[in-house]
């Protein structure tokens, strides 16, 4: 992260929120990041495909229609919330705004999902970011999933010790391409767009997770997940802190 592109009172921010234990939302005095109020208007994903996560207006778990037409290759997706509301307010400010001080309690909400969805012997050995283009990081000043996963490892080391995943110091997936935002294309032009966007570049542990702030299509996952399997990869589980409802309910 270029710390320089960042204002002196985004950074006083963090050590406000840290020094006097208050909620990074509201405010108010809190000695969690989020307070219980803003934690209960959070949009959580609770009716959802059973394996990729897609939000459905159904209560049942079941398959949508693309993962039962085909289905995605990786092992789990974990998906706590819905990109809506307060969620994607939070994910565009870090991402359009430098609004970086949310960060911690973003990973720290989505660390204590995993640490509800795992086991103790069944956690991945590697974590994998999906990076930005370098264009993209000059842009904004640094990289949002990189920041991302380096703060979500920091809270599971705490929380595992020996048994966290590894964060290599070079992430091995590398964006070759720069596509256009995806925020700002159809569904159908972001299906053509991370088509041989990604190349791999470093050793590949056999349990992989994969991070990623937010999930729309899901094409950006697979094309991802596909090389770190041709890499070496025997499973990949992916770690979002948000899935995109579909504009129109599949259910």
């Amino acid at each position: 992260m270029d710390w320089k592109k960042l204002s002196t009172t985004k950074i006083n921010k963090v050590y406000i929120r840290l020094l006097f234990n208050l909620c990074y939302i509201c405010n108010t005095k809190n000695q969690n990041t989020l307070c219980e109020s803003c934690r209960k208007g959070l949009p959580i994903n609770l009716n959802h495909c059973s394996h990729c996560k897609r939000p459905t207006h159904n209560r049942a778990s079941m398959l949508c229609g693309n993962c039962q037409t085909r289905r995605p290759a990786y092992q789990i997706c974990l998906a706590p919330y819905r990109f809506e509301g307060i969620i994607k307010v939070l994910i565009h400010s870090i991402k359009f705004n430098q609004g970086t001080h949310y960060i911690r309690p973003l990973t720290y909400l989505l660390s204590e999902h995993l640490i509800e969805s795992y086991s103790p012997e069944s956690w991945p050995e590697q974590i994998i970011y999906v990076p930005s283009h370098p264009s993209r990081i000059k842009e904004r000043g640094f990289c949002q999933t990189k920041a991302m996963t380096t703060q979500l490892t920091k809270n599971l080391q705490k929380l595992l010790g020996k048994k966290c995943p590894i964060l290599p110091k070079s992430n091995p997936l590398k964006k070759i391409k720069n596509t256009q935002a995806q925020h700002s294309l159809s569904r159908k032009d972001r299906l053509k767009s991370s088509q041989s966007s990604y190349q791999l570049d470093g050793p590949i542990a056999k349990h992989v997770a994969l991070f990623d702030d937010v999930m729309t299509t899901g094409n950006t996952i697979e094309n991802c997940v596909s090389l770190l399997l041709k890499a070496g990869a025997e499973r990949v589980d992916i770690w979002v802190i948000a899935r995109t409802p579909d504009k129109e309910p599949w259910l």
